[in-house]
């Protein structure tokens, strides 16, 4: 019989402390899911309750009732979709340029180009949206999704990705006749699946959660992300604490989804980044 193996103490305090961890970060999504089934009143007791004594179930539907909802769901998913996959795409291409090829200036090129990652977001918004008004391209859809089509840290974290890649690899590929574009998509797209899954995670994530540029660049409702519809709908209903954790509550399910898909090459991308970067 196999000797079970003994741990130090070290390793029970590790397991306390990441347990304890663990239970702290969970505990504001149980707060908020079991509030969304409370009533205003119950919310609203001291000492507060750990789960609902009385079942609310119409919560969901009087925000479907009092807010266009859905339409704020679409505008959000449809622009941080196609927002990711571009942005993705836009990394990849421009990280391994700068990785692969070699032209005068590059590191230059490159170092202006992180230069701006020390920029405040916050002070780019007022030029941004005085070009995106001088072109009367505010309130539109083309606002909600330009701007985020390139991104500087996917740029970098790309780029660091594929300067660990041998170029035994594409040096083959070359030899079998793949031009640059067939080089990218067929040999270093997808070696990079890991890394660009941790990317896509991590600009979606960006995007659907994206409250201040949506808030100064739409006005019309129509066009209303979600960040900025539940921003409005707090604004009105702000003493509805019930109704805000409902519309929380849906408003991270496509996070979820999303993180649930790509959780297994999310950590994967993460260690490699850890080992290489």
């Amino acid at each position: 019989m196999k000797k079970k193996k003994k741990h130090s103490i070290g390793f029970y305090i590790g397991v306390v402390i990441m347990t304890a961890g663990a239970v702290f970060m969970i505990l504001p999504l149980y707060w908020m899911l079991i509030s969304a089934f409370k009533g205003q009143s119950e919310l609203l007791q001291m000492p507060p309750t750990m789960y609902p004594h009385k079942w609310v179930m119409t919560n969901y539907q009087r925000v479907l009732d009092s807010i266009p909802f859905i339409r704020y769901y679409l505008n959000s998913l449809g622009t941080s979709i196609l927002n990711t996959v571009v942005g993705v795409l836009t990394s990849g291409l421009i990280g391994y340029t700068f990785a692969k090829y070699r032209f005068k200036g590059r590191n230059f090129v490159f170092m202006c180009i992180l230069a701006f990652m020390m920029v405040p977001y916050d002070t780019l918004m007022i030029p941004l949206y005085k070009l995106m008004a001088g072109m009367k391209l505010t309130n539109s859809y083309f606002v909600l999704t330009v701007p985020y089509f390139v991104n500087i840290f996917g740029i970098f974290l790309m780029r660091q990705f594929f300067l660990d890649l041998p170029d035994a690899y594409l040096e083959a590929a070359e030899m079998d006749g793949c031009g640059h574009f067939k080089r990218f998509f067929r040999i270093a797209l997808p070696m990079a699946k890991s890394m660009m899954s941790a990317l896509f995670i991590y600009l979606f994530m960006a995007s659907y959660n994206s409250y201040l540029w949506p808030l100064i660049s739409v006005s019309k409702r129509d066009l209303f992300t979600l960040t900025v519809g539940i921003g409005s709908f707090y604004s009105d209903r702000g003493t509805q604490t019930d109704l805000i954790m409902a519309t929380s509550v849906m408003m991270i399910v496509p996070i979820v989804i999303v993180f649930s898909l790509a959780q297994k090459n999310f950590v994967e991308g993460l260690t490699v980044g850890g080992v290489k970067g």
